[in-house]
């Protein structure tokens, strides 16, 4: 007897999205953003890569504006790194906000988790070892279908020579338009 899939997954479903940041064209192209949070300098879409997972994609992956298929109740994450995975550049998100259309999501909010990770050992890829990690995202919840445009305003770090830690380059933001469908 044949089990039908579709009643194997929860009712609920947590959808990754992955954002990466062109940070030597931002860098290049905008040499003089904001420095403030609150005012960040708008970008075009032409900077900015969005996929999703668990075959929620309806259009739009790879690009600045992604259209995902979720359920009422689903969660979705969005992660951030820059072109260099965040070791010479790096990119976080702080904040996505509502501005046009329908509201789809609820308020977001910032989770950072502290667990084992597995990295390289001894200069090799394999075997890998474990050690204490944080991961984070930008974390909403579904709360209704429709289209909503949001901005994704993200803090912008670059290393400087001589500079042991990260330094602020600037505020940025981009206005993508996310539809859900059931």
């Amino acid at each position: 007897m044949a089990i039908n899939s579709e009643f194997l997954s929860t009712s609920q479903e947590i959808i990754n999205i992955q954002v990466v940041i062109d940070t030597d064209a931002i860098t290049t192209d905008y040499p003089n953003p904001s420095q403030d949070p609150a005012t960040p300098t708008g970008l075009p879409h032409k900077y900015m890569y969005m996929v999703a997972t668990r075959g929620s994609t309806i259009t739009g992956s790879g690009g600045a504006d992604l259209n995902i298929r979720a359920d009422v109740g689903d969660s979705i994450r969005w992660y951030a790194v820059s072109e260099y995975g965040n070791f010479d550049s790096a990119v976080v998100i702080y904040k996505l906000a509502w501005y046009a259309q329908d509201v789809v999501f609820d308020g977001e909010t910032f989770n950072v988790y502290n667990r084992i990770g597995i990295l390289p050992t001894n200069g090799t890829a394999l075997p890998v070892g474990f050690s204490d990690q944080n991961f984070w995202f930008n974390h909403a919840n579904v709360i209704r279908t429709g289209t909503e445009q949001y901005n994704v305003q993200f803090a912008l770090y670059v290393r400087k020579r001589g500079v042991a830690n990260p330094v602020l380059f600037g505020y940025y933001y981009w206005d993508p338009t996310v539809t859900v469908q059931s």
